[in-house]
């Protein structure tokens, strides 16, 4: 019990080493079976012979002592692996660790990071890794994250210098990422639906993105009865984009005809006139409204990005006339960059409709993502974005194992 093993393992003897430190070695054996089980596989195979003889894993530390575990690793004789090591109750397949071990490590580095645990359990940092992948890998091969998806929301994450992105999808039911791939693409969101199927495909009811056309138009393809509902924090991003072209615009004018002291304090309003008015103290509420007399054109500009957020906390059938008003007036604003802004959500109108009706925005991906960044700093980053995606199904995946004391058997 103190070691953690059930039924399937009997401990023979245990011997202490001296040295600078010590260690337990703790001699054990598989319960006998008439039958292994593959290693690989996992199928029930006659025995073939004891393989390379005496093995040993590194166990749970035990106080100041390491443990290590030794016993032959017999090999079956398996039919469609070939001659292969049997599974062990206490290892995983091609590992020189135990699987609480393993845990343990794993853990530790979910919640630091791979180098933290690999100097605290005095193992090198390529074998945390290992650790890491024979984790998730076992992990996904005994859960199918991609079943049962009934609403998802897709997006890019950057893991590397020089526009290197990942494709995450999340599920909004669980808040989990479930799916993650190399690159941002019309093809890798085409690997998604291939891994998911035409099946679960079909069930699909709802996509929230954040408008890119490498998104949608894949779903409108692969998932075409899927609803797909633009972020809303992407449509207010885009009218506060409008907002600072046009502050900008004035600030130049104002520079140009050189009004410097004005040019300066107008330039000092870009952050200002970002925040949300519910959010602005009396005195900013009162530099806004000085601002209808002193510049109308950015006043003008700032009441279309309010008004836009309005829009949103509307019912759909209010909100469909008043989109209908701010497109029309945003057209007739004679701003350029909210002329522009309107013809994009007209485009985009029918999901954001969508978005207003259901509700749904990419909220959760984005809660996620910030999660992923948290982990790409607590690794000081990833040279390989298959590592980093290992973590991420580890912690934002709900893969990462338990500690091991807590499912001892």
């Amino acid at each position: 019990a103190i070691l953690g093993f059930g039924r399937e393992v009997v401990i023979m003897s245990a011997e202490v080493v001296v040295g600078d430190r010590p260690k337990l070695r703790v001699h054990v054996r598989a319960k006998q079976h008439r039958r292994g089980r593959c290693g690989r596989c996992g199928g029930l195979a006659a025995w073939f012979d004891n393989g390379d003889g005496v093995r040993s894993w590194r166990h749970v530390d035990a106080g100041f002592a390491t443990v290590e575990l030794v016993a032959v690793a017999r090999r079956v004789n398996c039919g469609a692996c070939g001659p292969t090591v049997a599974a062990l109750p206490w290892a995983r397949h091609n590992s020189s660790f135990s699987r609480a071990f393993e845990d343990l490590v794993v853990h530790d580095a979910i919640v630091g990071n791979k180098q933290a645990a690999a100097d605290r359990y005095a193992v090198s940092w390529r074998a945390v890794n290992n650790m890491c992948i024979r984790v998730a890998t076992e992990a996904l091969g005994q859960l199918d994250l991609l079943d049962g998806l009934v609403a998802i929301a897709v997006d890019e994450v950057k893991y590397k210098k020089g526009h290197k992105y990942l494709t995450v999808v999340c599920d909004h039911v669980t808040g989990r990422v479930v799916w993650a791939a190399k690159g941002r693409s019309k093809a890798v969101v085409g690997d998604f639906f291939d891994a998911l199927g035409d099946d679960r495909a079909a069930q699909l009811e709802f996509v929230t993105a954040d408008g890119a056309t490498w998104i949608t138009d894949v779903v409108a393809v692969r998932a075409p009865d899927a609803i797909v509902c633009l972020d809303t924090f992407h449509v207010i991003g885009w009218a506060t984009t409008a907002l600072d072209e046009v502050r900008r615009e004035e600030w130049n004018r104002l520079r140009r005809a050189g009004a410097a002291q004005a040019a300066k304090a107008f330039k000092g309003l870009r952050f200002l006139l970002r925040r949300n008015w519910e959010n602005l103290t009396g005195a900013q509420k009162g530099v806004i409204r000085d601002l209808e007399r002193a510049n109308s054109r950015t006043f003008r500009a700032w009441q279309l990005k309010e008004e836009l957020r309005d829009i949103f906390e509307l019912p759909l059938l209010r909100a469909q006339r008043a989109l209908d008003d701010w497109l029309a007036y945003a057209s007739r604003s004679k701003l350029a960059p909210f002329v522009k802004l309107a013809r994009t959500i007209r485009v985009y109108r029918a999901s954001i409709e969508a978005t207003i009706e259901w509700r749904f925005t990419n909220g959760i991906a984005e809660s996620n993502n910030a999660a992923i960044g948290r982990i790409r700093a607590n690794a000081r980053g990833f040279h390989d974005p298959h590592a980093f995606i290992t973590m991420i199904m580890l912690e934002r995946g709900g893969l990462g194992p338990d500690l091991p004391w807590t499912t001892a058997s």
